[in-house]
């Protein structure tokens, strides 16, 4: 009878525990503004995004993503009082004009003016010189089984003697693909024009950070993943490196570091990322982002697989690409941008470089 007794009593307390929450509301505990633009040699145009945190909602995820800032006065200042004004493209995209860029050795800060009298501006930062790319090239590899067999790329950059140089590299492949063409309507039917060649663009989000510390003046190498020969189209390899400033490096570090957080014991603990602008006349109002000026040298090596193998290569190389099905046999079509099976699908050519 008392253990009966007990279990009462324990299922009243859990009962009367028991909260109901009603008209839940979930308040935005930040009003940021989220700002990023560039400013390269290169010829632009160059854009600005700006945007704001907005509060979460359940029931729109448009909410999270946050909302543009419109209607702003967006302008790129130089130090020797040059001033473009970037044009309002809509939805929180701002542009300079398409011949514009900058100069290398001249310094350029961003000035934004809200709709509603906000006054944002970057640090005042230098172009610095564009990097020298050297020794952009490639090795084929040959090996037994196909698997094994690589093309290895190498590259290595210049630096400059006698100062600190800091750089962010990207890298992009376009990457050339085949497909399969139907078979040929019967006699007298003429054969329609099939277009076989198209080129995909894999997603690359992951940039290289370095800086020229213990190794002033040297020539620095570049980590780059070999190509594989499982195929012999063409094969192409850009190079965006930026040169930047130490400020700029280091907020590109930080988020490098917290994207790569594992939860292990001495993990650097996640902390608000600041980059260099800030709210001048309402000090406490949140700015994050950056306003990158680099110097910026582009190239792009193209890896001709066909020419670089042998015969003997090739031939197991045509072999693996058919025991693979690597043209999708079984799914002819007569255009080659109509393959919904390739991520990030180009057509029939690369971007401009």
């Amino acid at each position: 009878m008392k253990k009966y007794n007990f279990l009462v009593v324990i299922a009243f307390l859990f009962l009367a525990c028991e909260t109901e929450i009603s008209n839940y509301k979930t308040d935005n505990l930040s009003n940021a503004i989220i700002v990023y633009g560039e400013v390269g040699n290169l010829i632009g145009p160059y854009s600005v995004r700006i945007n704001t945190i907005s509060a979460y909602s359940p029931y729109d995820a448009r909410e999270f993503i946050g909302k543009p800032v419109e209607g702003a006065k967006v302008r790129i200042v130089d130090n020797i009082g040059n001033t473009t004004i970037l044009g309002d493209f809509g939805n929180g995209l701002y542009k300079t004009a398409i011949l514009f860029k900058g100069l290398p050795g001249q310094s350029y800060q961003l000035k934004i003016t809200t709709a509603d009298g906000l006054e944002i501006e970057s640090s005042i930062e230098k172009l610095q010189t564009p990097p020298q790319l050297q020794n952009f090239s490639y090795k084929f590899i040959d090996a037994e089984k196909v698997e094994n067999m690589r093309f290895d790329v190498k590259a290595s950059i210049k630096d400059l003697e006698g100062e600190e140089n800091f750089y962010f590299i990207k890298k992009q492949e376009f990457i050339e693909f085949q497909t399969t063409c139907p078979a040929p309507p019967p006699p007298p039917a003429p054969p329609p024009p099939c277009y076989f060649k198209c080129w995909r663009a894999p997603l690359n989000t992951q940039p290289t950070l370095l800086n020229d510390f213990l190794v002033n003046g040297k020539n620095l190498p570049l980590n780059i993943k070999s190509v594989d020969a499982f195929d012999w189209t063409d094969y192409v390899v850009q190079l965006d490196i930026q040169s930047v400033s130490k400020q700029i490096y280091n907020f590109w570090q930080r988020q490098e570091d917290q994207r790569t957080i594992g939860g292990g014991l001495f993990d650097k603990i996640p902390a608000q990322i600041v980059g260099n602008l800030r709210c001048v006349n309402k000090p406490d109002q949140e700015v994050l982002g950056a306003f990158v000026v680099s110097g910026t040298t582009k190239q792009r090596l193209v890896i001709k697989r066909f020419e670089a193998m042998g015969t003997a290569a090739f031939q197991k190389v045509e072999a693996y690409a058919d025991f693979n099905n690597l043209r999708n046999k079984n799914l002819p079509l007569l255009d080659c941008r109509k393959a919904g099976w390739i991520d990030y699908n180009l057509g029939f050519s690369i971007p401009e470089f």
